[in-house]
């Protein structure tokens, strides 16, 4: 109940010579309006469709295979508004981003960006990979070796 209350509490902040009701009126009624503001602008980032579709429908798709995560970092970059939902019946998984019709241009530089990046990626070898490798290298330069058990004690 404690944070129930503690989510739902306001603070307001007002400086005046007297605080009388028309001003704390006026205060209240600037905050109602913010908070108005706030919940009806879309963020940038990533949105729920509701809110994306809210002012004026008009969204695009655009099929991301692979790595979402990655692709949302370059959509926060160039300042996308954006909803992503998941295709499970492909294997693995694709993505579908929805975005506003307006910043197709954006999502075009985001989603150029994104395959740069991940066709770059693509082409390196694991990290694992490598260090199995090298560990087989090691391996094989450990067994030519012979292996010499003298050692130079105190003298009698």
């Amino acid at each position: 109940m404690q944070e129930d209350i503690e989510q739902r509490t306001v603070s307001i902040t007002v400086q005046a010579a007297k605080l009388s009701g028309r001003v704390l009126k006026s205060a209240i009624a600037a905050a109602l309006r913010k908070m108005e503001q706030q919940r009806t602008t879309p963020t940038v980032g990533r949105n729920s469709m509701k809110r994306l579709a809210g002012r004026d429908g008009g969204t695009n798709t655009i099929d991301v295979p692979g790595r979402i995560r990655s692709f949302e970092r370059y959509a926060r970059k160039y300042q996308v508004r954006y909803h992503i939902e998941k295709n499970i019946s492909t294997t693995p998984p694709s993505w579908t981003v929805y975005f506003k019709a307006n910043q197709a241009d954006a999502v075009t530089a985001a989603f150029k960006e994104y395959t740069r990046k991940d066709l770059t990626r693509t082409k390196r070898p694991s990290l694992l990979a490598q260090l199995s490798k090298f560990k087989e290298l090691a391996q094989a330069l450990g067994r030519d070796r012979v292996k010499n058990k003298e050692h130079g004690g105190p003298e009698r």
